[in-house]
């Protein structure tokens, strides 16, 4: 069954680092800036702050095509924010190519079967659940310059936009805010791109 859900629906901001003085962090405060400036409804979770377990355990992975919402009751909030939010903003920082262990936890866990979607019997595809989502952006940080990052083949852009992307509306957009060669910046060149991050969300 499909998820219908209003144009004013909120934005759900997932973000993920452990540290409260981080890049991540300032980031955030800059989408949270510009979504209030634009007047959009918010929900934000914070995977760090709420100490969310990223392990999938033997029973989950066991029951990952027949567990449902209701055999994963501390889920539940996670899962109502994602089938009730119109655009899903993710805010983490790069590592080792990819996301942060909680926010690909995250994935794991709450993007289950019944949720993200479902996979009938004798059906050889998954059938996207999350038509409700119609946008997808990424802010996020790299270390390492964008070249290397495209020699490495962007697994974390993939992964969300190749393979998650595909459990959402047909029309759902990807957008891509990303800060590269992080390490060679100077805090002028990080206070614009801060400014950059605010003004897209307003």
């Amino acid at each position: 069954m499909s998820l219908l859900v209003a144009a004013d629906a909120p934005t759900l901001v997932v973000v993920s680092h452990p540290r409260a003085d981080s890049l991540t962090r300032a980031a955030l405060d800059r989408v949270l800036a510009g979504l209030e400036h634009a007047g959009a409804p918010v929900e934000l979770l914070d995977l760090d702050a709420e100490g969310f377990d990223p392990v999938l355990t033997l029973e989950e992975r066991r029951g990952h095509l027949t567990h449902t919402p209701a055999d994963r009751p501390e889920l539940v909030p996670h899962i109502e924010a994602l089938q009730g939010a119109r655009r899903l903003v993710l805010v983490y920082p790069t590592w080792f190519g990819g996301q942060p262990a909680r926010l690909k936890g995250w994935f794991d866990r709450v993007w289950m079967n019944e949720v993200a979607f479902d996979l009938p019997p004798g059906a050889d595809r998954l059938r996207p659940r999350l038509r409700n989502l119609r946008e997808i952006h990424v802010v996020t940080t790299h270390g390492s310059p964008r070249w290397i990052n495209a020699v490495q083949g962007n697994p974390g852009k993939m992964r969300l936009f190749r393979a998650m992307r595909n459990t959402c509306h047909p029309l759902c957009r990807p957008r891509w805010t990303a800060l590269y060669d992080l390490d060679s910046l100077d805090r002028s060149e990080i206070e614009a791109w801060l400014d950059r991050v605010e003004r897209r969300f307003g």
